[in-house]
């Protein structure tokens, strides 16, 4: 048994009739191979087509020896059943769009540099990726775009077409191919070559516009180029012009003074939080010089404090400024959500913190950790913050 692949022939073709010629029961999914089929089946980085036999949707396809089986979501067909296919096309044109470019995009980084091979493809989302040898630069990525894109506007034709195995070496391939026997064939006006099964557009023009997206270093001392294609590209373009221009318009900038705008407005705001840095600081170190005064006129040597939600920002520093003069900071902080503990020690004390902080997390429900002269946690139980603290000096002031 096989399958007539009539995709080979006509990527184009969007409605065709056949026969079961076999069915199995896959993982609880009914699977049927047919006599022809047009539905293209996962292979060389290209996904598998969608679509519905009769009123069934086909949800995968592959190609198992010489068969083509599809996946269907309902057990309503048997062998020798007469079917009419039809192919989603919105997704198999996109498949192919994607396809036809990498294949001028691995060419054109070839014309860039000999080197630049490709080595592996994946066209399987929307954003497609080609790895390729001998690490190129941006810089070279740039000359492939520019060239890529001048070829697809010259609407170069697309064509398919077989040759026997023991010919193929009279025909200028970009690499060798994978498979023996008859060979398929995919030739792009006088630019590209390539053994290749997938599905393709008719001209280059139909691939337009070609957009390189980024660059990375991967695995294997390969390089992998991210790009769109066709429509996916437009619609690329099309968000990232809708952002750039609410940005625009946000900030009172034309789009390419954005990156400049944006720079100016960083630097503004490393410089605004610098400054309420400071203002923080020197808060802290006004608490501290009221606590410290008001613990020593106490004769202790130990200070509670709780801090609203609005000063979390000052937790670190007040702690450090008051175990300059004091043995011991116990600090609380009160949200709308949770209650929190800072406790910390001066170079002096010998109390460890840890096990201070272990000792009364659970008044306030709370988990923590630390090391001993310095250890945080938090809780739900907000009621019992203030009796953590208490319990915390209670256990520093037992003899």
């Amino acid at each position: 048994m096989k399958t007539k692949r009539l995709e080979q022939a006509d990527s184009y073709l969007q409605t065709f009739k056949s026969q079961v010629i076999a069915k199995e029961i896959r993982k609880d999914k009914p699977w049927v191979a047919l006599s022809e089929s047009a539905f293209y089946p996962t292979s060389g980085g290209q996904l598998f087509d969608t679509g519905r036999l009769n009123d069934l949707r086909v949800s995968d396809v592959e190609k198992e020896d010489n068969l083509v089986w599809h996946q269907l979501e309902e057990d309503n067909l048997n062998v020798a059943d007469t079917v009419e296919g039809c192919i989603d096309w919105s997704r198999r044109f996109r498949h192919m769009q994607r396809h036809s470019a990498q294949h001028l995009l691995s060419q054109a980084l070839l014309k860039v540099n000999a080197e630049f091979e490709t080595k592996a493809v994946s066209l399987t989302s929307e954003t497609c990726t080609v790895d390729f040898a001998a690490n190129p630069e941006m810089t070279d990525l740039i000359k492939a775009e520019e060239l890529v894109n001048e070829i697809a506007y010259q609407n170069m034709p697309i064509r398919a077409f077989e040759v026997a195995e023991k010919d193929i070496a009279n025909f200028p391939l970009r690499r060798p191919p994978k498979v023996s026997g008859q060979i398929r064939l995919v030739e792009m006006g006088d630019f590209e070559l390539s053994a290749c099964g997938g599905t393709h557009v008719r001209s280059t023009a139909e691939v337009a516009p070609i957009k390189v997206l980024r660059l990375e270093r991967i695995r294997g001392g390969l390089s992998r180029v991210y790009f769109k294609a066709g429509l996916e590209a437009l619609e690329d373009y099309r968000e990232k012009h809708e952002i750039s221009s609410q940005l625009s318009q946000k900030f009172s900038s034309q789009v390419l003074d954005l990156p400049a705008r944006v720079e100016a407005l960083s630097q503004d705001l490393y410089e605004t939080k610098l400054k309420l840095k400071d203002l923080q600081n020197d808060k802290a170190n006004y608490l501290a010089k009221e606590l410290i005064t008001e613990t020593k006129n106490k004769k202790e040597t130990i200070a509670l404090y709780v801090l609203e939600e609005n000063d979390e920002a000052l937790l670190n520093h007040l702690a450090q400024a008051l175990t300059k003069e004091l043995d011991y900071a116990l600090l609380g902080l009160k949200s709308n959500e949770k209650a929190s503990l800072l406790f910390c020690r001066s170079e002096t004390a010998s109390y460890p913190i840890n096990e201070l902080l272990k000792s009364v997390l659970p008044l306030i429900d709370g988990r923590g950790g630390g090391k001993a002269d310095r250890a945080q946690g938090a809780g739900t139980r907000l009621e019992g913050l203030r009796e953590a603290l208490n319990q915390a000096a209670n256990i520093l002031n037992k003899p």
